[in-house]
Formats: structure tokens, C-alpha cells, sequence
């Protein structure tokens, strides 16, 4: 297994941001002997108030929270993004990155990084993969991104939206009357009286309780939590400081329809047991021209999927799945 850093410049695709944009991508190479006939790259974004480094989580005490490594040593290219404005990219005014720059970035650093592994300069030694196949996974915000992505560029083969609602994302809570009192308060976010999560109103509102299952190690709740969240005064490696503001209107009712009615490749929409997704078993209807879209739900996973004692079974779901279509698609030709 290979690790490389990189900082991938994709100025020409925000140039509205007026200064230079990099952002930062971390790909982790399998053996090239275990990777399927059909090579496949899993392009993986975070949520927000996370970083890239969410997918190569590391915590003293404990084993087999790094899903890069987990991916790669099952045969998958693994390539984690920071968004623009998040993590150790390029983090221009928060307010100037709307949906399309999300979108148009991430579809740059996408193809940039696809043409090193196509064309064998991805790192040295690692050979080059004409036939590579590209999903475009994402969590929670990063979800919402690869959907936006895919709708306006048709960046990738397949994607794997996962945390994330085609329909309408919702936090869950405790109970009915705080679920509630959590959407409305978004009725000033639909206004367009709030457009950032630095001015929305958190009061009331759990953030554990949806986040993290029960039998999270505590010490590894406290490190996540510890910073404050969603507004993080201080972050872990696999935190972010910053949350582009657009990323508030993620949580309206519709936001991704039209993207999402546009997809065409096949779609693994992923959520935990206690998720964002208020109605998992409608999300496929919100992809209506894809022929091939498939709906898991682990068990004991709450929203930050990555931190559940049952992570490794959406890993692997997601390294089957990808494995499948990839070659469903080489049947086809």
C-alpha cells in the first residue's frame, strides 16, 4: 500500500475566487496484483465540519478506523478530497463558494487526479490504468457534493451518496418535538434570512444523538466533540474549521432534485440505522434516470458513519458494489 499527498490547482474552474485554488487530496494505492480486472478509483469527499482525513482516522487504543487503508488493501485506489473552503484546500471568502464552484472544483481535481492514474503518473512506480473506473462517493455534505458533481459534469461511473438525502436531509433527534424544532429551524434559511451555518440557530438542537451510536468509545466521541460542533473552535486532523456557507442550504426540502433527476450511472445510496434520510426506502425514486440504484442501511451506524462499530460493513458494501458495476459496465461493451 502507497500513500501520497498531493495539491491539485483548479483555479481555471472557480475563477471568481480570483486567487489561486488548490485542493488537497490524499490517494492511497492498493498492490497493484489485487486490484480487480477493471480497476476502480473510490473519489471520496467529507461532510461538513470534517475533513479528507475523516476517510484515514487513526485514534490511540483502537484498530480499523482508517477506511483508505481498509479500501486499498482490498484491491480499490482510494482517493480522499478536501472540498474548497474546507480542511487543508484553499479556503477563499466562505460566502463566494455556492453550489456550481463546489461542483466545478471538484469535477477539475476529479479529472486531474483520473488522468495521473490513467496515465501512470499518480506516483512513481504505480502503473498507469486506462480502464480506471471512477465513483464518487461522499458523506453527508460530500454526498451532496458528488450529486451536484455528477449532475452538472457527469464526473464519475457510478456514485455512492452516502448521509445524504436526494429528497430532503434531516437531522434526526431524540424525540418528535425536537425533531420538529430542528426544521423550522430552517423556514429563515428557505427565507434566505440565514445563508451560512455561522449565523443559524443551534440552540436546542443534538448533535451526538444523530452523529454517533451509542457504543462509540468514549474517547473517541470526546475527540470528535471536544472542539464544539458545527461551529468547531478547534478540530482534530479530521475536522474542519471552516464550512463553505452554501453547505446550510443542504438541508432544504428539494435541494438536489434536479441534479439528482439527471443522474444516469448507477447509484448506492448508503445510510446508518439512524440517519439522515427521514424515508430511506423513497431516496432511489429521486433518481429516476438511472436503470440501477441501490438502497443499504447498516445497522448501529448513526450519521458519522466512519466512527460505528459496523463501519466495516458499509466498506465493504461499498468495495462490492464498485467492483460490480465497474464490471457490469465492461459487459456492456
Amino acid at each position: 500500500m502507497l500513500r501520497v499527498h498531493k495539491r491539485i490547482d483548479v483555479t481555471m474552474a472557480a475563477p471568481q475566487l480570483g486567487d489561486r485554488v488548490e485542493m488537497a487530496v490524499t490517494l492511497t494505492l492498493p498492490d497493484p496484483s489485487a486490484m480487480p480486472d477493471r480497476p476502480v478509483a473510490i473519489f471520496a469527499c467529507p461532510g461538513g465540519g470534517y475533513s479528507r482525513h475523516y476517510f484515514m482516522m487513526r485514534f490511540e487504543g483502537h484498530e480499523g478506523y482508517d477506511e483508505a487503508e481498509w479500501q486499498a488493501r482490498h484491491g480499490l485506489i482510494h482517493v480522499a478530497i478536501d472540498h474548497v473552503g474546507v480542511g487543508e484546500s484553499s479556503i477563499p471568502d466562505l460566502s463566494s463558494i455556492d453550489f456550481q464552484t463546489m461542483a466545478a472544483t471538484h469535477d477539475a481535481c476529479v479529472r486531474q487526479v483520473a488522468a495521473s492514474l490513467r496515465d501512470g503518473t499518480a506516483a512513481e512506480g504505480f502503473p498507469g490504468l486506462p480502464s480506471l473506473f471512477l465513483v464518487g462517493m461522499g458523506q453527508s455534505m460530500g454526498g451532496g457534493v458528488s450529486i451536484l458533481t455528477q449532475g452538472r459534469f457527469a464526473t464519475f461511473d457510478a456514485i455512492a451518496p452516502f448521509g445524504v438525502s436526494a429528497i430532503h436531509t434531516a437531522l434526526p433527534q431524540r424525540d418528535k418535538a425536537a425533531f420538529e424544532h430542528g426544521m423550522r429551524r430552517f423556514d429563515r434559511v428557505a427565507s434566505g434570512e440565514v445563508t451560512s451555518h455561522l449565523d443559524h440557530d443551534h440552540e436546542g438542537v443534538d448533535y451526538v444523538y444523530p452523529f454517533h451510536w451509542e457504543d462509540v468509545p468514549a474517547d473517541i466521541l470526546e475527540e470528535d466533540m471536544k472542539g464544539g460542533y458545527p461551529i468547531r473552535q478547534t478540530a482534530p486532523i479530521f475536522g474542519s474549521l471552516t464550512i463553505p456557507h452554501c453547505a446550510v442550504r443542504m438541508m432544504l426540502p428539494g435541494v438536489f432534485a434536479e441534479d439528482a433527476a439527471r443522474l444516469t450511472v448507477p447509484v448506492l445510496v448508503g445510510d446508518g440505522e439512524r440517519d439522515t434520510c427521514p424515508e430511506p426506502y423513497r431516496e432511489p425514486s429521486a433518481y429516476s434516470a438511472s436503470r440501477d440504484v441501490s438502497l443499504f442501511i447498516v445497522p448501529r451506524m448513526a450519521h458519522m458513519h466512519n466512527f460505528a462499530s459496523t463501519r466495516a460493513i458499509l466498506w465493504q458494501r461499498l468495495n462490492d458494489w464498485s467492483r460490480m458495476v465497474a464490471a457490469a459496465e465492461d459487459g456492456l461493451h
